[in-house]
């Protein structure tokens, strides 16, 4: 049988390496060159636990002085006590803040707080955290309403933005302040009259750091990083974990013992007393209400008159009184104020008579007695079936000028027509009215009717108004959509229409 050559190479590895570590043990004095020549017969694996060793170097590194243990300086126990209410009011604030509903102010933080710390959380405590650190810090007065507008607004848009599918839940578009619809309250009774009222609340905010979005895992239904973007999700409800939440107070407790440090190291370098020079930059960030303004009725109470005039004055007496105010001061340019010489007006006639019905309507309505010459030149081109533009100022008489041709077509022919088109429903409404003045002076149009045809006029009605209106009043919007693509149903109108005013 022929020999195995593997078994004597085994059998001589093995005895070599037992060599070896009796060399090491025997002769722990050996030099690097043979120490490196033994390392590279066989190599020896690295230890498992140096990453481990690694990151407890880090942590110890990244927790730093916590106490006044680590201190350079003992803590006066003012300082310890002060830390120890940093350490509550963050705890709880942070929690807090967790949810978008609750509002933090110092109210509604200090039962809780208090409860950690055994005693009465004052505003000075607080006030003497924002000396130590007012970067990281807000605590004034606030507007209340504001507050609850810009919470319940955030809270709105977090819990209901939904994805762009057809099916998703969305609130109802709002423009207002906040987000906040009209059906929504923001407290019941007093509460909203004492919030409409200015009251204003004492409000504590950490700006060094925000808890960041989170989402629940399926499968163990804890907090975790999102795997996707936020519009892609169908409802983003607010989840914060305790990890990540704990992890942010820790931050801030650390970052406040550090804050303490360098004061002090700050009170010894300049021979200060710590306690009274904390409690001297504290009184710099005490919060103070806002001088509350005396009612506007009040102040104007004074200016104004005893009577209120009838007439109106004149421009160059009202621009007087501009300033002779108290609030004046030159802000009437140079140059800015012009007078013009008043002017006499000019007078036209008509190439056509008037019956002596609308003679007597125009003056008892309006105390009209003569036109002016465009007046007269444009009722002269009208009365011969000419189109005609005018543009000229503002009450210069335009609304007679197509009102008169209309009465003085209905005198003649009851089945005449007239179609006003005004793109706003208030000029419409006055323009209605005036007409409607001078035609009560009109025995003979008694039974005209006269109506507006626009989105607001009831279904009901539409029909009486489109065969029996003689003049109607409407906007742009319901020519186009309403009155052209029904021509059959206006036909009666439009064929006896004899003046259309735009």
């Amino acid at each position: 049988m022929e020999d195995n050559p593997v078994a004597p190479l085994a059998q001589s590895e093995r005895s070599n390496t037992d060599a070896r570590k009796r060399f090491r043990q025997e002769d722990p004095t050996v030099d690097k060159d043979d120490h490196q020549k033994l390392s590279m017969d066989t190599p020896e694996k690295k230890p498992r636990n140096k990453r481990r060793n690694t990151s407890h170097k880090k942590q110890d590194k990244k927790d730093g002085p916590d106490s006044s243990a680590s201190s350079p300086m003992p803590w006066t126990e003012a300082l310890q006590d002060l830390e120890r209410v940093h350490r509550a009011l963050n705890l709880v604030y942070t929690f807090c803040s967790s949810r978008k509903h609750v509002i933090t102010t110092f109210d509604t933080l200090r039962p809780a707080v208090e409860s950690h710390i055994k005693r009465t959380l004052r505003i000075q405590d607080v006030a003497q955290m924002v000396a130590l650190r007012p970067e990281a810090m807000k605590f004034e007065y606030t507007n209340e309403l504001m507050l609850q507008l810009n919470t319940r607004g955030a809270q709105r848009d977090d819990v209901f933005k939904s994805s762009q599918g057809s099916m998703s839940q969305m609130p109802a578009h709002d423009v207002s302040v906040g987000g906040l619809t009209g059906n929504e309250r923001l407290g019941n009774g007093a509460d909203d009259q004492v919030a409409m009222n200015g009251r204003e609340v004492l409000y504590l905010e950490f700006i060094d750091g925000d808890l960041k979005r989170q989402v629940l895992d399926r499968e163990t239904g804890e907090a975790t990083r999102p795997t996707q973007k936020l519009r892609k999700e169908k409802l983003k409800m607010p989840v914060y974990g305790q990890k990540q939440m704990m992890q942010l107070i820790e931050r801030r407790n650390q970052k406040f013992a550090i804050a303490i440090n360098d004061f002090l190291k700050k009170c010894t370098d300049d021979g200060e007393d710590p306690g009274k020079a904390l409690h001297e930059r504290a009184e710099h960030y005490l919060p103070k209400l806002a001088p509350k303004e005396p009612r506007s009725i009040n102040r104007t109470a004074s200016t104004i008159p005893n009577l209120i005039p009838h007439e109106r004055q004149s421009i160059s007496e009202i621009l007087l009184q501009l300033k002779e105010s108290e609030w004046y001061s030159g802000q009437i340019v140079p140059d800015g104020h012009r007078v013009f010489e008043p002017q006499s007006p000019k007078y036209g006639g008509l190439k056509f008579l008037l019956s002596q019905e609308l003679v007597n309507a125009l003056y008892n309505a309006k105390h009209i007695t003569q036109f002016y010459t465009h007046q007269a030149e444009a009722l002269n081109e009208l009365h011969e079936g000419k189109n005609i533009v005018i543009s000229t100022s503002t009450s210069s008489g335009k609304s007679l000028i197509y009102q008169l041709p209309v009465l003085h077509a209905l005198e003649r022919d009851t089945n005449s027509r007239a179609l006003y088109i005004f793109p706003t429903k208030a000029l419409a409404q006055d323009q209605k009215r005036s007409l409607k003045d001078i035609l009560a002076f009109m025995p003979s149009l008694d039974q005209v009717l006269v109506e507006t045809f626009d989105g607001d006029t009831p279904m009901s009605i539409r029909d009486t108004i489109r065969e029996e209106a003689r003049i109607i009043f409407t906007n742009p919007d319901m020519l186009h959509l309403t009155i052209l693509p029904q021509e059959q149903r206006w036909r009666t109108f439009l064929k006896n229409l004899k003046f259309v005013v735009g």
